[in-house]
């Protein structure tokens, strides 16, 4: 396995020197994905050993390492005790929209912190499911200006058409940002 490895990256170091811009370009981020690859264990390893600094650092080098064993730490990142490691978990499984992450993103909407909620909404818009529209629905149910926004805006890239009429009573809502947030939602809806 190691030998092909290192075929595999002297090729991509001989891809570098390529003429066309493009593909020095995907040599360069093939030789990351790969290195990454290579590094999975030390990275879950400093997650898990690491400081809140250390932590966070490998929070976002395993979003960019598509292996199940990272997606899998990452979630772990999730019931982290530090906000900020919990929210970076969150954030990075909705730029990977894996489907398996779908569930563990839906717990977080029971986080303590605002902050991890309103980020694992923002995340869970970013997977465009129908299927997540009911608990998007019912996370509407807030006073929370800021977080009924992000809702919103979540429920409109579901495109789900059960989401029409929630968003249609919110275009009644005395905050002017919530009535715009609702109304371009609405445009995002199946027909």
């Amino acid at each position: 396995m190691a030998e092909n490895n290192n075929h595999r990256r002297e090729t991509l170091i001989r891809a570098l020197k390529d003429p066309d811009e493009a593909v020095r370009k995907a040599a360069s981020e093939a030789l990351e994905k790969l290195q990454g690859k290579e590094n999975l264990p030390t990275l879950i390893e400093k997650f898990r050993r690491g400081d809140k600094r250390t932590r966070m650092q490998a929070v976002y080098a395993l979003a960019k390492i598509s292996h199940p064993d990272a997606v899998n730490t990452l979630i772990e990142a999730l019931g982290n005790e530090e906000e900020a490691i919990r929210a970076a978990g969150c954030r990075v499984l909705g730029e990977k929209c894996d489907p398996n992450t779908l569930q563990a993103l839906v717990a977080c909407l029971n986080d303590s912190s605002m902050t991890v909620k309103a980020t694992a909404i923002e995340s869970l818009g970013n997977f465009r499911n129908p299927e997540i529209a009911p608990t998007l629905i019912n996370a509407l149910e807030t006073d929370n200006k800021y977080f009924l926004q992000s809702v919103i805006e979540a429920l409109g890239k579901t495109g789900a058409k059960n989401a029409e009429e929630p968003l249609m009573r919110l275009l009644d809502h005395p905050e002017v940002d919530i009535r715009r947030a609702a109304a371009a939602a609405l445009g995002e809806l199946e027909l």
